[in-house]
């Protein structure tokens, strides 16, 4: 019965799509100009190419920074689930 019981269990986690596959990654991206509202939204679009670009899903946003240079800088790091 115990056997049975690890063999159920082991085939209804498969059964989920990717759940036994899916990795947590994180990724970064980078922007520049001279609005920072521009620069952040650049430097996140990077990010979620990023993860695209690996087959992933981007999860959320965990950091970002701003910097004030010649232009604006601007850094993102994203939480991203990929296959």
């Amino acid at each position: 019965m115990k056997r049975y019981s690890i063999a159920v269990a082991l085939a209804l986690l498969l059964a989920i799509p990717g759940s036994a596959l899916a990795a947590t990654v994180h990724v970064s991206g980078h922007g520049q100009s001279h609005d920072p509202g521009i620069a952040l939204e650049d430097a996140r679009d990077d990010a979620v190419a990023q993860c695209t670009a690996q087959g992933g899903t981007p999860i959320e946003e965990v950091y970002n920074h701003l910097t004030r240079a010649a232009l604006w800088l601007a850094s993102s790091i994203w939480t991203c689930e990929v296959p």
